[in-house]
């Protein structure tokens, strides 16, 4: 009887000591809660803005000595010396239409060659826009913009090859060794950010890689409506369109970028939760930058994990990764 006594009262301690055993397991399990986190990345971020350029450079049209087709030699963008054969111009009688000559057409002077010719060479030449004030300007881009004066066929402005008019505009040939200019015409708030005599980049829709230095050289305001002259430094041999489309990028900053919803602030000081051995630590960081939705950070490393949602923990709460 004793013996039985006694393998029962082990039984039931054994059930008590496994049932408290359980209820801390549980206990555990249930107080780990599930975060996102996201890894700290070097990157940078662009105080930026989009606007539409129109694009001025020192243009040399080449006009067609008389009515003919064209047949191109050197291609669009293609770099070429003065005096240098860029096509023929070939005219031709009778109803068969048969050739009757052929005359090379040279550059005049050395650069890009370029088969858009719209008209606005000489409207567009920067040592206009330099002169003369841009508020008295402010009205023309649009005509540039919309204006059909001069313009080539489409055809030829695709291929180079076509037939032209006595007089019309063969080609162009753009000076690439000359500073560009692009000129921005905007409405609404001016952009206070921008300075006249101040430095920016401009990246194209067209070409992300490329990325233009600019420098402001005048700019004019009034309410509504605004426009800004900025120099182009190292545009090269690359060929623009008359108008083209891209970012303004005023300041770039560097350091771990992350959401901003990451950030929180304890007795004045800017810090972040971080996921380390399965606990939530916070970190204290300096705020380089705040905008777009993101904040530019430093004193984190790359080995850090940030967790994403700092409102839902606390220093120490222990805390799982819900992403890998």
């Amino acid at each position: 009887m004793v013996r039985k006594r006694k393998r029962k009262r082990s039984k039931v301690l054994l059930l008590l000591v496994g049932a408290v055993f359980i209820y801390f397991i549980l206990k555990i399990v249930f107080s780990i809660l599930p975060v996102e986190v996201l890894q700290a990345k070097t990157s940078e971020l662009e105080d930026t803005f989009a606007g539409e350029f129109i694009v001025l450079r020192q243009e040399t049209v080449i006009p067609a000595p008389y009515r003919g087709y064209f047949v191109k030699v050197k291609n669009e963008g293609e770099r070429v010396a003065k005096d240098t054969i860029i096509g023929y111009l070939e005219t031709f009688e009778g109803t068969s239409l048969e050739k009757t000559g052929s005359l090379p057409i040279k550059a005049t002077v050395a650069g890009l060659v370029s088969y858009q010719t719209d008209g606005l060479e000489s409207f567009c030449n920067p040592e206009i826009w330099l002169q003369l004030d841009l508020e008295k300007l402010q009205s023309l881009p649009d005509f540039a913009i919309n204006s059909e004066k001069g313009k080539s066929s489409e055809d030829r402005k695709i291929q180079g090859n076509g037939f032209v008019e006595s007089g019309e505009g063969i080609c162009k040939i753009v000076d690439n060794l000359d500073y560009s200019y692009f000129y921005l015409f905007g409405s609404g708030a001016y952009p206070e950010r921008i300075k006249k005599g101040g430095n920016l980049k401009i990246r194209l829709d067209n070409n992300q890689d490329l990325i233009l230095k600019g420098y402001v050289v005048d700019v004019f305001r009034k309410t509504g409506e605004y426009g800004i002259l900025i120099k182009i430094s190292n545009a090269g041999d690359y060929n623009f369109n008359r108008k083209e489309k891209g970012q303004i990028i005023t300041t770039s900053y560097k350091g771990i970028v992350l959401p901003e919803k990451v950030i929180t602030e304890k007795n004045g000081k800017f810090g972040v939760y971080l996921f380390k051995k399965g606990k939530a630590t916070w970190k204290e960081v300096e705020k380089i930058a705040q905008l777009q939705g993101k904040v530019v950070l430093s004193g984190l490393s790359e080995s850090d994990w940030v967790i994403a949602d700092p409102q839902l923990v606390s220093e120490g709460k222990r805390v799982s990764r819900i992403n890998k």
